[in-house]
């Protein structure tokens, strides 16, 4: 009969070899951390020095807004979670899930450049001080806890040396599969620039992602408020979202710990960790660990019995709201599984009431984002539904652009292949699309997770909690496959479950082959395994650019790609030859007007440029659509309304209109043909990118 497994709970008592990795653990991560920052031919000296100037300024803010969340976390945990025995690690999850609905009510009602930023500082002081009180008070009651980690966490080394380094690279550089963070350098960093200079978070007519809930913009655009620069703070931005994967990958271990003691946490978190499309995205201005954090704080929510089902209800609505706040997808992906497992739990009799009191405060979290839409285009959720709700200031033709855009494609055999193609095999064998990256950021773990929940069936102790780990990845893929672009990345919170499901195997294995000492003896495997997960990331960090100077050729590189690093002789030679940014921002004269076309990554450009993304109409649309088939009439009228420049960028436009996002009557052709004739060129770049003077 199968011995039965230790207290998975019980306090870790930390040994020598503990206390002694505590030691070798950084200066590990640190070594590697130096070996990393030199993977470049850029031949500059002492890059590591460079990678630490950028932490050491950048890391400070994002470390200020996290350690502020979970102070604010703490009185929600007091009055709804205080029985839980994860209170604390719900707590953080909660406290993030706050302060990104307070920067986002804040910002959208211009509160957080109060005085211009006092209320920026008023909130992360009030969060600082309730952290500070809690520790306080922790220490008055001799509640000490020892801080010593077990010594094999320190497998993560390689993927926490790629988190240092790919935090310090100038947004634009990394990674391969993300086109070098084009989403970032477009809405993610940008808006925050903006609405820096516009003092609230506000809705833009030409960027229309600003119309979504941008929860994780809001927070950057916090960062900026505090720094008090829109460019100087994206790294900033970088290191608060790779904190929000630490934790995520925290949280996660401490459901391990719930499911199979130590060796389950530590199997749980460096998963996690370890998982390369985690750090790929981590170490960007993105949204996805928002996602995350928030689905790991609902399951240890849910996974007990210790909170009332009110005050359940209240938390899984909360984190389902921040959850869909920063990311919309995250409706299927994270708010539906939750929801659904706290209703099996329930009397259906309950549910009603449940629904109601989830629902409430997703919506309350969500209300600035619903709010400041409905009042800016009269449709709340804006650009979607509307077919129901009205298309706002776009034209009809821009909202059947927009659906098309976005319309699911493809029949059920098309969609299963694309499930294959993106999660079960991504990067793994021959690329179904040769012009799309393909590497192996799943690596094997859709497989390994799969099959280690369902192991974890086969175990009458384990099979409730398997059971709804399945639920949770069924319910992603499902809704991922039908209702999403079936993109690799879109699914990114599946690593939660499939993380969960190693730990789940760990129990599975100790429990069937009656080894309650396992934990002890297992330890050295696991570490060398561990290892070997965690070293994925650096694997493919090192084949970042490798034609192009190496994945560190822009540590720290972002007072040189916009100038202001620059001496003058150096802006001439690097504007004319290399960065668009530093010649728009100091060798274009200081009152010419510049329409950008096709180009809308403007992140670095320190100067007013009209850029719209390709869903938004500029003045070109509406100047050619009244000047007909006249190139030389599209360039008067541009003049007439005070452009002196162009600047555009052919290949995001060839883009565009392969993929049938452009404005019709605007293309590659039309624009370069007209530009040829009717102005001059002043620079272009390797790229195609041109900046143009009209004549």
């Amino acid at each position: 009969m199968p011995v039965q497994p230790a207290d998975p709970v019980a306090p870790f008592s930390p040994g020598r070899a503990d206390r002694i990795a505590m030691w070798l653990g950084p200066i590990l991560t640190i070594a590697l951390f130096i070996w990393m920052s030199r993977w470049s031919d850029a031949g500059r000296a002492n890059p590591e020095l460079a990678a630490v100037g950028v932490l050491v300024s950048a890391a400070p803010w994002a470390l200020l807004w996290v350690v502020a969340a979970i102070g604010l976390g703490w009185p929600a945990r007091l009055l709804l979670a205080r029985e839980s025995p994860d209170a604390l690690a719900i707590q953080c999850g909660i406290g993030v899930a706050l302060l990104l609905f307070l920067d986002s009510a804040m910002g959208t009602s211009g509160l957080l450049q109060l005085g211009p930023d006092l209320g920026a500082w008023a909130i992360v002081l009030i969060g600082v001080a309730l952290a500070a009180e809690q520790v306080r008070r922790r220490f008055m009651n001799d509640d000490r806890v020892e801080v010593v980690w077990p010594w094999p966490v320190w497998a993560a080394a390689p993927s926490l040396a790629v988190v240092l380094v790919a935090t310090t690279e100038a947004p634009g550089w990394l990674w391969a599969t993300e086109f070098g963070g084009y989403d970032a350098m477009s809405y993610h960093l940008q808006l925050p620039k903006e609405w820096l200079s516009l003092g609230a978070i506000v809705p833009l007519d030409h960027n229309v992602y600003s119309h979504f809930p941008s929860f994780m913009e809001g927070a950057y655009y916090h960062l900026a408020v505090l720094i008090g620069d829109g460019i100087e703070s994206v790294h900033a931005a970088q290191v608060l979202h790779a904190l929000l994967a630490g934790l995520t990958a925290l949280l996660a271990g401490r459901f391990g710990v719930r499911l199979a003691g130590l060796p389950g946490g530590l199997i749980a978190g460096l998963m996690v960790l370890g998982t390369p499309w985690v750090i790929v995205t981590g170490t960007l201005g993105y949204n996805e660990m928002a996602m995350t954090l928030m689905l790991i704080t609902g399951l240890l929510i849910v996974h007990g019995d210790d909170i009332a089902p009110p005050r359940q209800a209240a938390l899984i609505g909360l984190a389902c709201g921040a959850a869909v706040g920063a990311k919309l997808t995250a409706l299927g992906l994270v708010a539906l599984p939750l929801l659904l497992l706290l209703l099996s739990k329930r009397p259906a009799r309950q549910w009603p009431a449940t629904i109601a009191i989830a629902g409430a405060f997703g919506v309350i979290i969500l209300s600035p984002w619903l709010i400041t839409n409905a009042l800016d285009t009269g449709n709340p959720f804006f650009p979607f539904l509307t077919g129901l709700f009205g298309t706002g200031h776009w034209t009809a033709e821009q909202a059947a652009t927009w659906i098309a855009g976005h319309r699911v494609e493809g029949g059920l055999p098309g969609r299963l292949a694309d499930v294959v193609h993106q999660f079960v095999r991504f990067g793994i064998g021959p690329n179904p699309d040769a012009g799309e990256p393909w590497k192996p950021q799943w690596s094997i773990l859709p497989w390994l997770g799969a099959l280690a929940l369902a192991m974890g069936l086969g175990s009458a102790a384990l099979r409730a909690t398997s059971a709804r780990l399945l639920l949770v990845l069924f319910v992603q893929l499902l809704f991922w496959a039908m209702f999403t672009h079936v993109k690799s990345r879109f699914m990114l919170p599946a690593v939660i479950p499939l993380s969960l499901g190693l730990a789940i195997a760990f129990a599975w294995l100790r429990e069937s082959f009656a080894l309650p000492a396992a934990h002890r003896a297992a330890m050295p495997a696991l570490f060398v395994l561990l290892l070997a997960w965690c070293a994925q990331p650096a694997w493919l960090f090192r084949r970042e650019r490798i034609r192009e100077g190496g994945p560190a050729f822009m540590i720290g590189m972002v007072d040189v790609i916009s100038g202001s690093g620059l001496g003058p002789q150096e802006r001439l030679e690097s504007g004319r030859t290399m960065f668009v940014a530093t010649y728009i921002n100091y060798l274009v004269p200081r009152e010419a007007r510049i329409l950008a076309v096709g180009y809308a990554t403007p992140l670095y450009l320190r100067r007013p440029v009209e850029y719209q993304t390709t869903w938004d109409r500029g003045a070109l649309s509406r100047i050619m659509r009244g000047a007909g088939e006249n190139p030389a009439a599209w360039i008067e009228a541009l003049r007439a309304e005070g452009y002196t420049h162009l600047l555009v960028e052919p290949r995001m436009l060839i883009n565009w209109e392969a993929n049938g996002w452009n404005d019709p009557l605007i293309t590659a052709d039309r624009i370069l043909g007209a530009a040829d004739l009717h102005a001059d060129p002043e620079v272009v770049y390797p790229n195609g990118t041109a900046v143009y003077r009209l004549r």
